[in-house]
């Protein structure tokens, strides 16, 4: 039976590569809804985004959270809860793909999700924590340790153990994760706490849950500074569009990329086969 998809894309600035993004996702997954989440500050822009954004950006539907943006950063799967408590629960999908603004998908969930079954949550580098390392953000910092020490004590009183169904806690990348519906309905009812973020939680929730996880594939490892020219988070280590394009040409190339922060120019893609076009050239200057 075929998958009943749906995107939530979430965004807080750069709305003309916000619109090219979303309409790449449209032209490689025809049919499918595509809702926005806006977590950026309020004031005159998001006040701009709650008027015009649904038409400008091309969305089906437009949520703006209620918290700041440095919560809304923090929190991913809060807000996305958010929003699915409030609209996502009443349409109807199987599966739910949460798309950051930057992420470049260049062929079709279909496709790019090909490795995870329906029923799983998709992550992108799940990785025990004793891999990742000490130096890791959410864990390392002061108040940071604090709140993961929280939210594990949270899972021991809600759960009644220590760590849920798996002994060993893990870490993910945060970008491009998938969730089956059943999984955000538990989630939901759950009510996970702001202790830590997105990235300890989707692990930690999928197992107390009782959901199986797979890799997403879009990183190779945690640790792997090759893959850091086509997929990373290191902040302002944008992807160049000459990467892009030489990786579309190959046949084997990368189909996913994270940070890319300018409107897509000059790739050539073919929707009916649901990627891009041998050859792609490059950016036009």
């Amino acid at each position: 039976m075929p998958v009943k998809r749906v995107v939530a894309f979430r965004f807080h600035r750069d709305p003309l590569v916000c619109r090219d993004r979303i309409s790449l996702v449209r032209r490689l997954n025809p049919g499918v809804p595509v809702h926005g989440i806006f977590g950026g500050p309020g004031g005159s822009r998001g006040a701009a985004f709650r008027l015009f954004g649904r038409r400008v950006l091309g969305l089906d539907a437009l949520y703006i959270s209620r918290h700041s943006g440095h919560w809304n950063w923090k929190n991913g799967d809060l807000v996305l809860l958010d929003w699915y408590r409030e609209i996502g629960h009443r349409l109807s999908f199987d599966v739910l793909y949460f798309l950051e603004w930057d992420l470049l998908l260049t062929e079709s969930l279909e496709r790019l999700y090909a490795t995870v079954p329906r029923d799983a949550v998709g992550l992108t580098a799940p990785t025990p924590l004793s891999v990742i390392g000490d130096d890791w953000r959410w864990t390392a910092g002061h108040d940071e340790a604090r709140e993961w020490r929280e939210l594990l004590a949270f899972a021991q009183a809600r759960y009644g153990c220590d760590y849920g169904y798996d002994v060993v806690p893990h870490g993910c990348l945060g970008d491009g994760p998938c969730f089956p519906r059943a999984f955000l309905d538990d989630y939901a009812a759950a009510d996970p706490p702001a202790f830590g973020n997105d990235e300890l939680r989707y692990p930690l929730f999928a197992q107390l849950l009782g959901y199986p996880v797979a890799d997403t594939g879009f990183r190779r490892a945690w640790h792997c500074p090759e893959d850091d020219s086509y997929f990373n988070n290191l902040g302002e280590k944008s992807i160049t569009w000459e990467t892009v394009a030489s990786e579309l040409a190959k046949p084997d190339g990368r189909r996913v990329f994270h940070p890319v922060r300018a409107p897509l120019r000059g790739l050539t893609f073919e929707p009916g086969a649901g990627g891009p076009r041998r050859g792609a050239s490059r950016r036009g200057e």
